[in-house]
């Protein structure tokens, strides 16, 4: 038996087909709209620098490469611009800046470095102060002749020399009094008995004045 047609099924397929064209359809608006950005008269520039230098001499790999693919982008530009129409920017007639100093180098910048034509057109406002022109960069290394100078070393700061201590000897003997220092280890007691004898304090009687000379004091 054939299955039965889902028609949720179909109708989800249906759906999906027209995404995808849809999805491809601005993909394709999207290219040509960043290709009608590019200016051709630019690009045909750099083909016929290049082609000039083949003239001259054989290109190299590169160069060669570089050729094909400007050849290449050129093709899309036409086809982008001949898609939009009157929508199509229009370029001013005459040398820029960047096709003077481009050269084969801008064939591998970026489409979004170039700047939006409409985007060129807007005025810049009255109060906008004037591009401070860059000052050439002088080294102070250069002399008067252009040959480097030699870098001279900084001068030492004069830092006085840390003074010697200065230490004094004396050979001189040191007198010590003996007798003044063995009286300070006298017992009080007998310190005391010693004083009675010299008669120094109470006085004393003969009996005790013969005690005290027998027992040495």
């Amino acid at each position: 038996k054939e299955k039965s047609a889902n028609p949720v099924a179909a109708q989800r397929k249906a759906d999906k087909r027209k995404e995808i064209a849809k999805s491809k359809k601005s993909q394709l608006e999207q290219r040509n709209e960043k290709l009608g950005r590019r200016n051709p008269a630019r690009v045909q520039k750099q083909i016929d620098e290049l082609k000039e230098l083949e003239r001259r001499a054989p290109l190299r790999p590169k160069d060669k490469d570089t050729l094909a693919q400007l050849e290449r982008d050129l093709r899309a530009i036409q086809r982008a611009r001949d898609a939009l129409g009157d929508a199509a920017p229009q370029f001013a007639s005459g040398e820029r800046r960047g096709d003077r100093d481009g050269g084969v180098d801008e064939a591998h910048s970026s489409d979004g470095d170039e700047t939006d034509p409409d985007v060129r057109a807007i005025p810049m406002p009255r109060d906008t102060p004037p591009p401070i022109p860059r000052r050439p960069f002088k080294d102070p290394q250069l002399g008067p002749d252009g040959q480097r100078v030699p870098h001279a070393l900084p001068t030492k700061p004069n830092v006085p020399a840390p003074a010697a201590p200065q230490l004094v000897y004396s050979s001189a003997p040191q007198l010590r009094d003996l007798k003044k220092e063995a009286t300070k280890f006298v017992p009080a007691a007998v310190r005391q008995k010693q004083k009675q004898v010299k008669g120094e304090g109470r006085l004393l009687e003969p009996e005790e004045i013969d005690k005290l000379e027998r027992a040495g004091y």
